[in-house]
């Protein structure tokens, strides 16, 4: 095996590195030797010996000079180059890792699902088959199986659409949040008429940005809002708009208010966290992926999302989107 072979197998590679300086930075420094060379040569037999003394020390200081200027900059070049190939070998990396979400998202809407759907579907079978043959401790286990099954299945669902909205390609078109909001309304109908919901919406403004990813934000803000209230208390909810400018650039925001449990306002960044639950699951369901999907999808549209409340007064979450392309 060659040198230059064992070098490159050494680097993982790469041909191994020689140093701060390569062949091509020394063109920097070769013209300082060789113009300090000609002074030298030029000016200095000709010259009384104190002053050959004083030009001498000024031709070595000036070399000097060029040549760690030279150094420096060759240094420099080198940390360039460096920092160039890492931040390329991680976006290498960010590529590959995008592959392996896109391989889970088709396994979890197929593979993961499938053993789920066939544990609830036969658990249903015993529970109206066998209910009177299985006893009261044989319809507890029963029961908590199927809902084990059904929370797990809740669970994947809000992954796929997680990764969905991490991996998703974002349209930049006018969207009328009005549009939106029936869209949202409908798909909640059965809640908001279960819970008695008093809904109250303003002309709501145009954004620009992606209808469906847009139209998961608000469902998931109107769901907790509908969710999140005390046992028998009537959710009144209302949705407002406003103005405000980012970077030179005009938002539209979106208000929506609830008269719900509230949270203590030190909670109120860490609620977009993944897995993040204020309330256990005998109080209230919910993966806890809900509010990081929305926040995901918000940063991809460059918006704004925050929330304000106080326990026991309800609370309000503002979202910010581009007004203008």
């Amino acid at each position: 095996m060659s040198q230059g072979q064992d070098n490159k197998d050494r680097s993982g590679g790469r041909p191994a590195e020689r140093g701060l300086l390569r062949p091509d930075m020394l063109i920097g420094i070769i013209p300082v030797i060789l113009a300090a060379g000609a002074v030298i040569a030029l000016i200095l037999p000709g010259l009384p010996a104190d002053i050959r003394a004083v030009t001498s020390l000024a031709v070595v200081a000036v070399t000097g000079a060029g040549l760690g200027s030279a150094l420096y900059l060759a240094s420099r070049l080198t940390e360039v180059e460096r920092a160039r190939r890492e931040a390329s070998e991680h976006a290498e990396e960010l590529a590959r890792i995008n592959e392996d979400l896109k391989v889970f998202a088709s396994a979890a809407s197929h593979d993961l699902q499938e053993p789920l759907r066939k544990v609830e579907s036969f658990g249903g079978r015993l529970a109206d088959r066998y209910a009177d043959q299985l006893g009261d401790d044989g319809q507890l286990y029963l029961d908590r199986m199927i809902d084990a099954a059904g929370r797990m299945r809740h669970l994947i669902d809000s992954l796929l659409e997680f990764s969905r909205a991490s991996q998703r390609d974002i349209k930049h078109e006018r969207v009328d949040l009005n549009d939106v909001l029936e869209i949202v309304l409908d798909a909640l109908s059965e809640q908001v008429k279960r819970s008695g919901a008093v809904i109250t919406a303003v002309d709501l403004p145009s954004v620009y940005g992606d209808a469906g990813q847009i139209r998961i934000v608000l469902q998931n803000l109107l769901g907790n809002a509908l969710k999140y209230q005390p046992a028998g208390q009537r959710p009144e909810i209302t949705f407002s708009a406003g103005q405000a400018e980012h970077a030179g650039r005009a938002y539209a925001e979106i208000s929506v208010a609830d008269n719900g449990i509230g949270f203590d306002p030190k909670y109120s960044d860490r609620i977009f966290s993944m897995f993040e639950r204020l309330h256990s699951r005998n109080e209230y369901s919910g993966a806890g992926i809900g509010l990081a999907t929305c926040m995901k999808i918000v940063q991809r549209h460059k918006g704004t999302l925050r929330a304000s409340s106080q326990p026991g007064q309800g609370a309000t979450f503002t979202l910010g989107l581009p007004a203008q392309q």
